[in-house]
């Protein structure tokens, strides 16, 4: 009977003591091997590679390229600079994905298990992870310093000092002198963040996700570590810098432009006052999201224009758009293009040359372009054209500027685009680039004697509207591209002059007779 029940109770013993280990594995973040590498096969051998070396049949469609576990080096991190992530740091990447990436969330996808048994077999692509013996050090976010306008304003200065304004740009967008010419640490082309659109933050947009940027550093990139640079106090003020350089919040879509009636002439210039005040007559700015013409070939993947901001207007005469875009290169067909690799702008645009000496033909960049899309003519209901530049019975009418010129076109397919001849160009506007960042106005007449291949507008009516957008220094012409979905135009009609005289009218006229009802009233009572 003893040797029994020693028997059950040893049972139970090991029976809790591995229930205790299953949960200490769990919350240290473990999984399994074995099952993390029949998720791998399924869901990221495709992109990773089927030895984890970002090499997959899909790799190239991407940029940033997918990373390379075999090196060690992961981007987004809590440890120190150089040093491997925490199972913690590879957790919340393989949950969250990356924005602007092609690694997606995974949440709704793996199970928290699932995802915990990929990270252990992501961890066996490299030695770094085994040779790891101690507990990982971790950086640690300190007390909080609020964002203030002396907070912005210091750093700003630590911004300046630190030249990190030589990848990111003076303002901030990606733009610097050495934003062309940098790699990774596998050579591949890399570019630095626009930090004026933190929605594309990969590591997280608020100040406290900068700050652990900044003092980590991101391995494999030019990006460093300013750990030894900056104390807690200064790492704050850089991060309530940056973070204020993007809007307090992310832009809302909304599926609806809506025109505002001005009097007078609209400027073609985008720099003028006008433009910057919507509510004295500029309008609202709108947000809409890019994505790369991925429909016919060739395909591009790999777009830059990720955002437009759209603000319109219209007079009784003309209707007219101030577009906003950012692009880290002003880039003009047959200039040559910046040297990848290079130190900088002092050598922008020298030739290469190959390992035997000879000198390679500089690459040139084509011009930089957008264009505003609208059906040819008004079509029944809320009917649209194919959005990709219409089809053979629904064709689109085409506004572009490219490069400083503007042009009016018409197409019925993505190769099927015909310009208008020097007598129907109707557009006119004006615009230019300054510090990452193009400004664009295009105008027309409200309508033209083309009623079939013009848009013609009336106010109160919904107009379909898309958006195209080409980087000349990525190569991007024809169907390399940028493109947005199908949106509306709305022109708001002007309110009528008697909302503001009836209502008073009506007033007054209210208050009258309940006085001569009062007086009646008091009569009346008298003579009781």
């Amino acid at each position: 009977m003893n040797k029994i029940v020693m028997r059950k109770v040893v049972i139970l013993l090991f029976l809790m003591l591995l229930s205790s280990n299953s949960f200490a594995q769990e919350k240290s973040g473990f999984g399994n091997v074995e099952a993390g590498k029949k998720i791998y096969t399924k869901r990221c051998i495709f992109c990773h590679g089927e030895q984890g070396g970002g090499d997959g049949p899909a790799a190239e469609r991407f940029n940033p390229r997918p990373r390379d576990f075999t090196m060690g080096l992961f981007k987004y991190r809590t440890t120190p600079n150089g040093m491997i992530p925490t199972d913690d740091d590879l957790f919340k990447v393989v949950t969250k994905g990356l924005p602007g990436t092609g690694m997606p969330s995974w949440e709704s996808i793996l199970s928290s298990q699932e995802r915990r048994d990929v990270i252990a077999y992501v961890k066996t692509f490299t030695k770094k992870f085994e040779r790891q013996k101690e507990a990982l050090p971790v950086i640690e976010v300190g007390k909080e310093i609020a964002s203030s306008d002396e907070s912005i304003e210091k750093g700003r200065a630590l911004f300046k000092s630190l030249e990190c304004f030589k990848c990111h740009g003076n303002e901030g967008r990606g733009n610097g002198p050495s934003a062309l010419t940098l790699t990774d640490d596998k050579g591949d082309p890399i570019r630095p963040r626009n930090l004026t659109l933190n929605w594309h933050f990969r590591g997280g947009g608020e100040a406290k996700d900068i700050y652990m940027r900044v003092n980590t550093g991101l391995n494999g990139t030019p990006m460093p570590s300013f750990k030894d640079s900056l104390d807690n106090e200064k790492s704050w003020h850089l991060a309530n810098f940056v973070r204020s350089l993007s809007p307090s919040s992310r832009p809302e879509i909304n599926g609806v432009i809506k025109s505002k009636k001005v009097l007078g002439n609209i400027p073609a210039d985008p720099s003028d006052p006008f433009w910057q005040d919507a509510g004295a007559g500029g309008g609202a700015e709108y947000w809409f999201p890019m994505v790369g013409q991925v429909i016919r070939e060739p395909r591009h993947f790999t777009p830059t224009v990720r955002d437009i901001f759209v603000k319109s207007v219209y007079s009784d005469k003309e209707i007219a758009f101030l577009l906003r875009w950012n692009d880290p290169s002003e880039s003009k067909d047959g200039e040559p293009l910046p040297v990848v690799g290079g130190e900088g702008d002092e050598d922008l645009f020298e030739g290469a040359t190959s390992a035997g000496g000879e000198e390679k033909p500089v690459a040139t960049a084509l011009d930089d372009a957008v264009a505003i899309q609208f059906p040819s003519h008004a079509l029944e209901g809320l009917r649209k054209p194919y959005f990709l530049m219409g089809d053979e019975k629904n064709g689109v009418n085409l506004w572009t500027w490219k490069a400083g010129r503007l042009q009016e076109s018409n197409a019925n397919g993505i190769d099927k685009e015909v310009v208008q001849g020097s007598a129907n160009q109707a557009l006119s506007g004006g615009g230019g680039y300054h510090e990452g960042q193009y400004k664009v106005v295009i105008k027309r007449s409200l309508m033209t004697a083309d009623q079939e291949k013009d848009m013609q507008f009336e106010a109160g009516k919904f107009v379909p509207i898309a958006f195209y957008a080409w980087d000349g220094h990525n190569a991007e012409s024809n169907t390399k591209r940028s493109i947005s979905h199908w949106y509306f135009l709305l022109l708001e009609p002007p309110i009528p002059r008697d909302v503001y005289v009836k209502p008073p009218l009506v007033a007054f006229g209210v208050f009258g007779c309940l006085l001569l009802l009062q007086r009646k009233l008091r009569k009346n009572h008298g003579k009781l």
